[in-house]
């Protein structure tokens, strides 16, 4: 059993707790009567380390106007090692001992709890209230952070406003861990885990990472800068905190779930890593706390004989989530099995324990939890079962499951309920957790309609308009409707209502639906507000009449049209679209296009369901404005459809019915080119022949009134001044990448100055600024260049130029230029070259360093690919490591920048003789983009290779000892080297081999002189090694010169059979002559006798 342990000693030096070794720990808080928080600090103590302070630990804290501080009285300490059984073979359980250093291994855990009540004056600002709990002393044994004695530990909360804070009240409790830490797991198994942080005040929760900081004794709390955060190793982050590939490509690196917090990851790398999780809790989407837990997570080597339990889904679809109504009776058996043995050989035992917000006392009585009727198990865990194990799950569920402490109901509300379940083998026993999700709905909840449209008759009686809702349950009560201004104005009962009329509005009201409905109680719902549309109207006597009005809603709607409709009646009865605004545009001027009349004006606005309609209001108005003349802004092209634009400013006449355009014939003749319609419709588009030009137009606006002139006409205002567009075009000097580009002024308009425009592949860039008709501009080789002039005036206006078009060829500059591999090959060394070959290179130079070490051209190779191969024949791979580098020659002759070096790797070794060991050495490959991954030793027997490496070695390690008794070779070993290299940045991997290194041995032969076919050495045969066997030749004659047996398998000998008929042979002294080749081809004889016993 697990040892607890509570001790106070009060003798204790304060400074004592700063040297425990932390291994992490939560600091959070709850809500209690009277407006008490209990403030609890949790932290988990190497027990390999120091001790801890029995007496009470110091909370600092921040933003609080009067308190500064709070002390934490110790309340207990507790061994939270992984419990195990210990039998024959195993290893013993892990535990802390007592004191200093009193733990037996890694993973010796202690818990140490302290707690005060205190009451929190006054109210958190926006920032928060913050707790922070600081120690000078980690874990000296994490492997992901660097130096980790080096650094302390600041674990932190946050006490935010919450939508319900009231001055010196006690409104929120901050989320609560209900599962310990998971502290101890075995390499390459999954590491599962749920905290089972729960809200005690059902607020949401979101979980992530966090970044673990250092202690802080001095300034004020401000991080990153006071505390800082600690550094971790290379490979891993406060978001990655966990090995990842580059450690062993089997990891799986951790993540966490947002929603329910549960941890999982897989290392196949052992070592002690530090993880910090944030919780954070949302109370109406408002951020009210945010505590977290800074744990330490110990990867062990395990035995491979053990995995952990196995947890069966309780729900449909192998799930552990289920859905269920409030009031239903949710009961389900959890079981688990684990077939395992102990060391010994017995049963494994299982174990189930649970955590949840919602169990009952001693998780038997569905009484005892914060809202009842509480959760229960069918026996109070521990549940121990040897090889399965089973847990009876029931709860009783009620519409108070759906209710928080404020009295506000919920659609639906998660409860999490999680269970662990370990075995009992040691030293690590393995467990599992499984996070059982049951969804309580409040069925019957009926959203409330949205309001459609509101309609205004000629009588200013105004009517709502909704779809009635469906009412799948039966729960609908009541339809209620409301007005800001006024309160509740209706109750309507049936549910088929979809209408209703309120008499006399002269004003704009905000007005909103509710639905009373719910099968769990009376629950309203509410649909958002809307305003009916109230037009008002202003009269100048200018020939104008002025339109305001509101919106129906502040913020734009989707179900809206994205304009405003006006409608004007004339004659009487008659309503006529005369212009729409944009929704968020309240008001209008409307012109008056007819000599004399009473006008009546109403406003539109069209839904995808109605169109909400305004009072009409008119007035008596008369026409009595003519246009102005207009003034050009610009003629120019437009760069995206390549029309030419002639831009003017809107006429300030609001009775101006549109505009001409005038254009130049080829005789020079100002003629009509076309007419718009519109008093705001001030630009004109149309295709012109860009090669032509330029163009020069000019602008008339005219009104709705007729001339007296004959044959009457619109008054048309004189013509605007004439402007003339710009026209470009450019030369290009290909070997200097420059081009000299001019244009024709722009007439009409003074100009500020000219912007050059460049558009090259979809991108814009502005080349240069000039008041002079012709710049030059530097370019980019091997591009498309599409240059516009911008004539730039006083005011920001501007115009294109017509296009001019060229392309810039390249004298050669590569995007990627990569000296990717230099490789042995027989007594050669092969060079690969990776280049854009596409923007005209033409050879690479190859260039090999001597042995006075500068370097010197050996070669080059013609670039007619991306691949440039160059086989270097004049050095000897065989006699060193030989350094190579690379550079370019353009289309121009121009030489390039030397890309990367390569240096091959050079083998040496030597063989002993004797012992028949092989010592390998090489040089390490140098020059891959990507690193190296690893080294491959290929060995070849009798002139053959392997296919698969002997062994390989990680990138530092550059020598190998090769033991080759037993491997039947002819007296020769090669070997070879390959370099792996990790993928590089340019998506591909290379492999550069070694020289080959040929170790010889000289031949070993030893021939036995006697044999028993029945006794101990029942055949005869020579014992071999280091010869050519396919010239083994072995003959037995008797005393009469007879041959008895004959065999050119080396593993086939003599049994004592005359081969030729298969009899026994006597006893007798026989003749035997072996015969074989060394790898050299000298041929070796050996003759002796060999005695037959039988």
């Amino acid at each position: 059993m697990k040892k607890f342990a509570f001790f106070l000693f009060m003798i204790f030096l304060s400074n004592m707790a700063s040297a425990s070794h932390v291994m992490g720990g939560e600091l959070t808080w709850r809500c209690g009567a009277g407006g008490v928080y209990t403030f609890e600090l949790v932290f988990y103590r190497d027990c390999n380390g120091a001790e801890v302070n029995v007496i009470s630990e110091t909370v600092r804290v921040w933003n609080h106007p009067s308190i500064t501080q709070i002390t934490l009285d110790f309340v207990s300490r507790a061994d939270i090692s992984p419990s195990c059984t210990e039998v024959t073979g195993s290893p013993p359980m892990l535990e802390c001992g007592i004191g200093s250093a009193g733990g037996n291994g890694s993973g010796a855990i202690e818990q140490v709890v302290y707690r005060r009540d205190i009451i929190l004056t006054g109210t958190p600002p926006s920032e928060g209230w913050i707790f922070t709990y600081e120690n000078f002393s980690r874990s000296n044994a994490l492997t992901n952070i660097e130096n980790p004695s080096s650094y302390g530990i600041t674990i932190a909360a946050t006490m935010f406003p919450s939508p319900n804070t009231a001055i010196n009240e006690c409104t929120d409790s901050s989320p609560q861990f209900l599962q310990s830490p998971y502290f101890v797991t075995c390499a390459g198994s999954e590491y599962r885990y749920n905290m089972n942080a729960v809200d005690p005040d059902l607020d949401s929760m979101l979980f992530e990472f966090g970044i673990p900081y250092d202690h802080f004794p001095t300034g004020t709390y401000d991080p990153p800068n006071n505390p800082i955060p600690v550094p971790f190793e290379t490979g891993f982050t406060s978001m990655s905190p966990t090995p990842g590939l580059l450690n062993d490509p089997n990891n799986i690196e951790a993540t966490i779930n947002n929603a329910t917090g549960e941890l999982i990851f897989t290392s196949y790398t052992s070592g002690n890593f530090n993880i910090k999780i944030l919780v954070k809790s949302y109370r109406q989407g408002v951020i009210v706390s945010q505590v977290e837990r800074e744990m330490q997570v110990v990867v062990l080597p395990c035995s491979s004989a053990n995995d952990a339990p196995v947890i069966t889904p309780p729900f449909p679809g192998n799930s552990f989530e289920v859905d269920i109504i409030a009031g239903d009776l949710i009961s389900f058996d959890l079981i688990a099995n684990d077939f395992d043995l102990l060391q010994d050989g017995s049963n494994q035992n299982v174990i189930i324990t649970a955590s949840g917000p919602l169990f009952g006392s001693n998780y038997t009585s569905d009484l005892g939890c914060d809202i009842e009727p509480c959760a229960t198990l069918n026996n109070m865990p521990p549940i121990i079962a040897p090889q399965t194990a089973n847990a009876l799950f029931s709860w009783q569920t009620t519409c108070d499951h759906l209710i928080n402490q404020f009295g506000e109901a919920a659609d639906i509300i998660p409860y999490d309920f999680v269970f662990k379940v370990q075995d009992n083998f040691c030293q690590v026993p393995k467990v599992t957790y499984a996070t059982v999700r049951i969804n309580v709905h409040n069925i019957g909840i009926l959203n409330a309609p949205k309001i459609n449209c509101i309609q205004t008759d000629d009588s200013d009686n105004i009517t709502i308009f909704w779809n009635p809702i469906p009412d799948p349950w039966g729960s609908f009560i009541e339809y209620g409707v409301y007005s800001v201004q006024d309160g509740l104005i209706a109750s309507l009962p049936d549910i088929n209502a979809d209408n209703y009329t309120i008499n006399s509005i002269t004003g704009a009201n905000e007005y909103y639906l509710s639905v009373q409905s719910g099968i769990c109680g009376n629950t309203k719902r509410y649909s958002d507000t809307l305003s009916n549309i109230f037009l008002s109207i202003n009269n100048p006597n200018n020939g104008t009449a002025l339109l305001s009005w509101n919106n129906p809603s502040n913020n734009y709607i989707p179900d809206f049209n994205s304009y405003t409709h006006i409608y004007r009646e004339y004659p009487p009865g008659t309503l006529t679209l005369i212009d729409s605004v944009e929704y968020n545009v309240n008001s209008y001027k409307d012109t008056i296009d007819i000599c004399e009349a009473f006008l009546k004006y109403q406003i539109v606005l069209p839904t995808t369901d109605c169109a909400f309609t305004s009072n009409k209001v008119g007035d008596d108005f008369i026409d009595m404005l003519t246009p102005d003349m207009p003034t050009i802004l610009s003629v120019g092209i437009d760069t995206v459809s390549n029309n030419m634009l002639i831009q003017w400013d809107q006429n300030s006449q609001n009775d101006t019915y549109g505009y001409v355009i005038y254009t130049f014939d080829s005789n020079g003749i100002l003629f009509e080119l076309d007419t718009v319609w519109g008093i705001s419709n001030v630009n004109y588009s149309y295709p012109v022949n860009l090669s032509g030009g330029p163009y020069s137009y000019s602008v008339a606006a005219f009104d709705s009134c007729y001339t007296s002139t004959v044959p009457v006409t619109f008054q048309t205002s004189a013509k605007a001044n004439i402007n003339t567009s710009i026209v470009s075009s450019a030369d290009v000097y290909m070997c200097d990448q420059e081009a000299d580009i001019f244009w024709t002024p722009y007439i009409g308009r003074t100009v500020d100055f000219y912007e050059i425009w460049s558009l090259v592949n979809g991108n814009w860039s502005l080349e240069e600024i000039s008041q002079d008709t012709s710049v030059r501009i530097p370019v980019l080789g091997n591009q498309n260049y599409t240059i516009y002039i911008n004539a730039v005036f006083t005011d920001g206006y501007g115009a294109f130029s017509s296009p001019s078009y060229f392309f810039v060829p390249t004298p050669g500059q590569p995007a990627f230029h990569y000296f990717k591999l230099a490789t042995v090959n027989n007594d050669n060394v092969e060079l690969y070259d990776y280049i854009d070959e596409s923007v005209g290179i033409t050879e690479i130079i190859f260039q090999r360093r001597n042995l006075s070490g500068a370097y010197e051209e050996i070669g080059r190779s013609d670039a007619n690919g991306n691949e440039v191969f160059f086989l270097d024949e004049e050095s000897n791979p065989n006699y060193q490591s030989w350094e190579y580098r690379t550079k370019y020659i353009d289309s121009c002759g121009t030489e390039g920048t030397y890309a990367n070096t390569n240096k091959t790797i050079f083998l040496e070794g030597s063989a002993e003789d004797y012992d028949m060991i092989n010592t390998l050495n090489w040089s390490a490959y140098e020059g891959f983009d990507g690193g190296i991954l690893e080294y491959h030793i290929y060995r070849s027997i009798n002139d053959v290779y392997d296919s698969s490496p002997i062994v390989i070695l990680d990138e530092t390690e550059l020598s190998y000892i090769d033991d080759v008794n037993g491997l039947g070779s002819d007296g020769k070993i090669c070997y070879r080297v390959e370099a792996i290299e990790v993928f590089n940045t340019y998506n591909f991997s290379e492999i550069s081999s070694s020289n080959e290194l040929c170790l010889l041995y000289s031949p070993k032969i030893y021939i036995p002189n006697a044999f028993t076919p029945n006794g101990i050495n029942p055949i005869f045969k020579p014992v071999v090694s280091n010869v050519n066997f396919a010239t083994y030749h072995l003959s037995i004659i008797n005393r009469w010169g007879q041959l008895v047996f004959e065999s050119y398998d080396k593993d086939e000998g003599w049994n004592g059979l005359i081969q030729s008929n298969g009899k026994k042979a006597t006893n007798d002294v026989y003749v035997y002559i072996f015969e074989a080749e060394d790898e050299d081809g000298i041929i070796m004889i050996r003759k002796g006798f060999v005695s037959l016993i039988d």
